[in-house]
């Protein structure tokens, strides 16, 4: 009974040191996390959310828990559905482009990649970058380039235009 008390107490030892150590793991996942700018979904095989971050969470104005749920809920864009499906399905990243229209235009850069687990797949990581104010002063900088040769072009066309030196 000695040694089997004291094979239980080792084995008791062993168990909690394995759950500090995923304790640990998982505290530094989630500042991890919390620290990046971008949207993160991660999904199961399945394709259900495992978890999301706070910029993803504010972003897609989510409230309450994402645990269970399917993208498509969160994100409401098929576009982001089906390619999670297929990264699952292949085991292949996709890319996107996504435009959310809800209270203000919003564009974002998708990334899906699949999570790989001894050589199957796991899950998946969306990642979204939000590219808006990217977008923004694209479209500034071309409606600058509009507007100037269209200028030049009426100084070419009515000569009488232009200033004298």
């Amino acid at each position: 009974m000695r040694e089997l008390g004291t094979a239980l107490d080792d084995m008791r030892r062993q168990v909690q040191t394995h759950i500090g150590q995923i304790t640990l793991e998982k505290s530094r996942l989630e500042s991890v996390l919390t620290s990046i700018t971008e949207a993160i979904l991660v999904t199961d095989q399945s394709g259900r959310i495992l978890m999301g971050n706070q910029t993803f969470e504010k972003l897609f104005g989510v409230s309450g828990a994402t645990e269970g749920r399917m993208p498509i809920e969160l994100v409401r864009h098929r576009d982001v559905q089906n390619a999670i499906d297929q990264t699952l399905k292949t085991g292949q990243a996709i890319f996107l482009d996504l435009i959310r229209s809800d209270d203000r235009e919003r564009h974002f850069d998708v990334q899906i990649a699949p999570i790989l687990q001894n050589d199957h797949i796991a899950g998946s990581v969306t990642i979204f970058y939000d590219i808006t104010e990217l977008r923004r002063l694209e479209r500034i900088r071309k409606d600058f380039v509009a507007n100037v040769s269209h200028e030049l072009r009426l100084k070419d066309v009515h000569p009488r235009w232009q200033t004298v030196p």
